[in-house]
């Protein structure tokens, strides 16, 4: 059994992250999921939230996604998604107020509301941003 396999991080900018990962862990539209090594061909959309790559010296390296899609074939993991941005990059305190003001929109919302599952998919977003926001502090 390998010990590591081939991940690629890729948005429509171009390449984000290209190396070897221990595991690799994202949410689907099915909540979170986990690859390892020498994992079943497998594909599946992405919902906003925060990707998480361990990589082979120890470290993990996040990125937050708006969204995508993750395939694993022939042991090796791509990611496709809508943008990639690392932890670094997220003011705290501006993802609270846009989770306060997704939340505020999305709880006013019916189901049927057309404007519904772009609502959700902003508030999920956005407390992705707040999550990796916190990932960054405690990674110091």
């Amino acid at each position: 059994m390998a010990s590591t396999f081939p991940f690629r991080l890729v948005t429509p900018t171009g390449v984000v992250f290209e190396g070897d990962a221990e595991e690799v862990s994202a949410i689907g539209p099915l909540g979170e999921f986990g690859i390892l090594p020498d994992h079943i061909n497998f594909i599946t959309s992405l919902v906003p939230g925060v990707l998480e790559a361990k990589l082979p010296d120890g470290t993990k390296m996040h990125w937050v996604i708006s969204g995508g899609l993750a395939e694993v074939k022939d042991s090796a993991m791509t990611v496709l998604a809508s943008t990639a941005e690392s932890p670094e990059t997220v003011d705290a305190t501006a993802a609270a107020a846009q989770v306060d003001e997704a939340d505020k929109q999305f709880s006013t919302l019916s189901f049927y509301d057309p404007n519904y599952q772009p609502a959700q998919e902003a508030l999920q977003l956005a407390r992705a941003r707040v999550e990796a926001a916190t990932l960054k502090t405690t990674a110091r």
